[in-house]
């Protein structure tokens, strides 16, 4: 049998979590009966570099960075016509899936999809932006990443219920066991120079206004002020990060950037560290005591780094946004809390920072749940199903 060329496309591939889900299905499908390329219209971006690093055919460059070229239609559909591919399968960047849709009309791209991973825009605007609207009825199937997304589109954006499909995101499982994640858990405390007896709250997302990391200083502050050998770590970089540094500042804890302390600390340690972008971010997230996430509710669905967290071991502390509670067993896993319950979220910190035997039993449950239902493995054979049912369908 000829194998099936399936194309993944969008405007450049950045480190976000919905390219690192991209990243993952294209390596998962690149075997029989799947041959896998990637398309980026611009630039192919780190994680394009990165895939093309693993031996993927990576093409980019089809346009430049502005808003308009009326010459990038002929181009896409030519590239298209060469590569006589049967699935198109476009990222939700909307430059990318409006002229994919009408690049593919009549030609071999038989199957075209396209996952939605937010649940609304921080700008109150909905998840599908204009351009993807108006091509929206090209697409065989748009994939929804959990229930409650599912749920939204049909709801709030008229969504049509048989355009819609639920595939969860996955992640790779750590293959460590108990005791080389002690190893592990020892080492990069150490490494990070946390005392012995010192508990570390962290919070793993990029430093933009939906993912309200005040709450999470606000909320953390108050704990502090009861267990003074709690230090936050917040990784991630954005462009809040010295809005971000006043606000703690501003309650009085002290904070690091990187290693270097910034702002003193009575105990010679900082309460905050600022570790920006971190490649390793679930290697620290090993010598975590407690995961949080404090997103307001529009945009969050089903965040990667709750799954990195909850596979490593550790409980989650998190608002109720989103499609979180299909994640997280609130009670067993972690603890969830009203979006904005500063109150709330500080008394869930302080109640598992003081109860060792409880983080432990809900670590171990996340973890479960993590390799039960939110697998790459899963993800992938899901993904495979859909695309094959629906070539066959097209046949």
């Amino acid at each position: 049998m000829e194998p099936i060329r399936l194309l993944f496309l969008g405007t450049t591939f950045a480190l976000g979590g919905a390219e690192r889900i991209l990243s993952h299905l294209a390596r998962g499908l690149n075997r029989p009966p799947f041959t896998v390329e990637i398309l980026a219209l611009r630039a192919p971006g780190p994680l394009g570099e990165e895939l093309r690093a693993c031996g993927l055919p990576v093409h980019s460059g089809l346009t430049h960075e502005g808003r308009f070229d009326p010459w990038l239609l002929p181009r896409l559909r030519r590239f298209l016509r060469r590569g006589r591919y049967q699935i198109l399968y476009a990222l939700d960047h909307a430059h990318a899936v409006f002229y994919g849709c009408l690049a593919a009309a009549g030609l071999e791209a038989q199957v075209r999809v396209m996952p939605v991973h937010t649940t609304g825009q921080w700008n109150g605007r909905p998840s599908l932006r204009r351009p993807i609207r108006l091509v929206r009825r090209r697409l065989d199937r748009i994939i929804a990443i959990a229930e409650a997304q599912r749920r939204y589109l049909i709801e709030e954006e008229g969504i049509p219920a048989e355009q819609l499909v639920v595939i969860p995101n996955g992640i790779p499982p750590s293959e460590a066991g108990a005791e080389e994640r002690r190893r592990l858990r020892a080492a990069v405390r150490a490494e990070m120079s946390v005392p012995e007896g010192a508990t570390v709250c962290g919070i793993t997302a990029v430093l933009r206004p939906e993912k309200n990391h005040e709450l999470c200083l606000h909320a953390f502050a108050r704990a502090r002020a009861r267990l003074p050998r709690a230090e936050l770590w917040v990784v991630g970089d954005g462009p809040r990060r010295t809005l971000l540094e006043e606000s703690a500042r501003g309650l009085g804890l002290s904070y690091a950037t990187g290693t270097g302390v910034v702002e003193a600390a009575a105990e010679g340690r900082p309460a905050v560290r600022f570790l920006g972008s971190r490649p390793d971010a679930r290697r620290l997230m090993a010598a975590m005591d407690l995961a949080l996430l404090t997103s307001h509710p529009r945009v969050e669905t089903s965040p990667l780094s709750l799954m990195e967290a909850m596979d490593a071991g550790c409980p989650v502390i998190s608002t109720r946004v989103g499609a979180i509670e299909e994640l997280v067993e609130d009670g067993a896993s972690g603890i969830l809390v009203p979006p904005g319950d500063e109150e709330g979220l500080a008394a869930a910190i302080t109640e598992l920072l003081q109860d060792p035997s409880r983080r432990s039993g809900m670590g171990e449950r996340g973890r479960e749940i993590v390799r039960r239902d939110f697998s790459v493995a899963r993800m992938v054979g899901e993904t495979e199903a859909l695309l094959l049912q629906l070539l066959a369908e097209k046949s």
